[in-house]
């Protein structure tokens, strides 16, 4: 994939995500980023394996006494699948003092942060996450990508790139998961001006409530960007898709038996 122009896409404020205007360009725009990544990362990064739901890869006891330990291995594990260096990183915990206000206006609940302090890394979870490892796994990989995006390319730290940076460094399926998921449930990931991941994850289910969200891939454009990277990887029928939610893998079966992306 040529790197060519890369300009930044921003949803315009009204824009209607479900139509086909916006869907060409939140691909258009996959498409161009994931060659910025590529060659910002290299090529052999986007050929690493993509990491699946399963019991070999999902911790359990993360809510037991050793929790929070088991916790930091897992942060580990899915640093070492994105190719995080974690010397220069504390992990804090926490839990959320408020409900999830759904998809209504109130404050999101925030599951996920990071920040930088004292010239070190600092990502804090929430607690409560850890009975959902696959959710978990989704909330680690996007703060991890706030950590590769900033020590690597610091201009580069915006959403949602901080979002497509799992999908071309193995995390995709699990974050792919998380948008459809809460999608579905009128909810999803979004991330704060300081780097907060709040409930809302990925997806930005109401995107005008006051929480200053700045971008989300949507379940489409999740789909897209594992198109994409299946294609780079030179896969016809990647084992990995069978693991994907119904609505994001119908997305990656129409795409890879369609044509390329363009400028592939």
């Amino acid at each position: 994939m040529d790197l060519g122009e890369v300009k930044p896409w921003t949803r315009a404020a009204g824009a209607d995500p479900g139509s086909d205007r916006e869907t060409a360009k939140g691909r258009a725009w996959v498409e161009r980023e994931i060659r910025w990544l590529v060659a910002e990362f290299g090529e052999e990064a986007v050929r690493r394996e993509f990491m699946v739901p399963t019991p070999e890869f999902l911790p359990t006891g993360l809510t037991g006494p050793d929790g929070q330990e088991r916790i930091r291995e897992f942060v580990e594990r899915v640093a070492a699948v994105m190719g995080a260096r974690t010397d220069l990183l504390d992990l804090r915990f926490f839990r959320a003092a408020a409900p999830d206000a759904g998809g209504g206006g109130g404050k999101a609940l925030t599951v996920g942060r990071y920040h930088r302090t004292g010239g070190r890394d600092v990502i804090e979870l929430d607690l409560d996450s850890a009975d959902r490892p696959e959710e978990l796994a989704a909330i680690i990989a996007h703060e991890l990508g706030h950590l590769l995006l900033r020590r690597y390319s610091p201009l580069a730290d915006r959403e949602p790139l901080t979002d497509l940076v799992t999908v071309v460094l193995g995390m995709g399926v699990f974050g792919a998961n998380a948008a459809n998921t809460f999608a579905t449930a009128r909810r999803g990931f979004s991330v704060l001006p300081s780097g907060d991941l709040t409930s809302r994850m990925l997806n930005g289910a109401a995107h005008h409530d006051g929480s200053h969200h700045l971008g989300y891939l949507t379940p489409d454009q999740f789909g897209h960007a594992l198109v994409c990277c299946a294609r780079l990887r030179g896969e016809h029928d990647p084992s990995w898709a069978r693991h994907l939610e119904p609505g994001v893998r119908a997305v990656v079966k129409r795409g890879l038996a369609g044509p390329g992306p363009s400028g592939s």
